[in-house]
């Protein structure tokens, strides 16, 4: 197999010399219009070639290893007094598997179960390459199948306008849910 970033012999999807560079990006942060804050790995521009192959059949082991080297070492220091529900966006599965599915596993830990099934769209309008404006007009319109949890993270594979993210807050809060913050792979504001 070959790394899918430099291309050279690897025995994963990519090298241990990519992801040490990889890992070496600056994380970000940024605090949405109703508080929520949303931290990511990494900024979109750098990972952008990983976000690529997660719609190929294959993009699984690519997305599993890098949710691994960033979610899971972030479970691995988080500790609540709760059981806190890790909830992927819309864990639809697409190209055989589901993106915030992954993510939202590699969280799992002793604070941190993953919760599948529990945020859907009921719109399924696609968000992707669609300006502000249009996202707006056409809100996902959220269903919740949440049992046994007060504490919630959102997981996303990206954020760019913050509004899926938002809405999906704000769904929880009107169901009970304390949502302490959101993970993203990556944040598309440069």
């Amino acid at each position: 197999m070959r790394c899918v970033l430099c291309e050279k012999l690897s025995f994963k999807a990519i090298c241990k010399p990519c992801v040490g560079r990889l890992l070496s990006e600056n994380k970000k942060s940024r605090i949405l219009d109703n508080k929520l804050k949303v931290y990511s790995f990494f900024g979109y521009s750098s990972i952008a070639p990983i976000l690529h192959v997660k719609h190929h059949f294959w993009g699984h082991r690519v997305l599993n290893q890098i949710a691994k080297q960033t979610f899971g070492k972030f479970a691995e220091r988080f500790s609540f007094k709760d059981k806190v529900a890790a909830i992927g966006i819309d864990d639809v599965p697409q190209s055989g598997y589901s993106h915030t599915a992954i993510l939202a596993k590699a969280l799992k830990s002793p604070s941190i179960i993953p919760v599948y099934r529990a945020l859907r769209a009921t719109n399924n309008v696609k968000y992707s390459g669609q300006s502000y404006d249009f996202r707006r007009k056409h809100p996902r319109d959220f269903s919740v199948s949440l049992k046994g949890f007060s504490h919630a993270i959102l997981v996303d594979d990206v954020i760019t306008s913050g509004l899926t993210l938002k809405e999906a807050s704000e769904c929880l809060k009107k169901e009970g849910v304390n949502v302490l913050f959101a993970l993203t792979l990556a944040d598309a504001k440069e």
